[in-house]
């Protein structure tokens, strides 16, 4: 069976993978980037298992609430990874609102 490649490297498998879903209704917990304290690292990006963030091309001179980095929140499924490996605490994940 051939291997299928979506979206990025860190995610490849043999047939169907969780990129090709669409989470749907049933996440229950959002990720909530604070942009003052993200440094652009990609530190969540490496760890999403969907890779579904991505790193804005943003200056080292744009203010410091500039986001730096985008959730595809079509594919997030809310496993709260990003938010644990950041090393400045700038994800945080909340309750989805109804």
């Amino acid at each position: 069976m051939e291997k299928v490649y979506i979206r990025g490297a860190n995610v490849h498998a043999t047939g169907t993978i969780a990129l090709v879903n669409k989470t749907g209704t049933w996440r229950v917990h959002d990720p909530v980037v604070d942009n003052s304290k993200c440094i652009g690292c990609k530190i969540c990006s490496q760890y999403c298992p969907d890779d579904c963030i991505v790193r804005l091309d943003v200056d080292r001179s744009a203010p410091p609430d500039t986001p730096r980095i985008e959730i595809d929140m079509v594919y997030c499924k809310g496993c709260g990874i990003c938010a644990y490996e950041c090393p400045k605490g700038a994800i945080q994940m909340v309750i989805c609102e109804a």
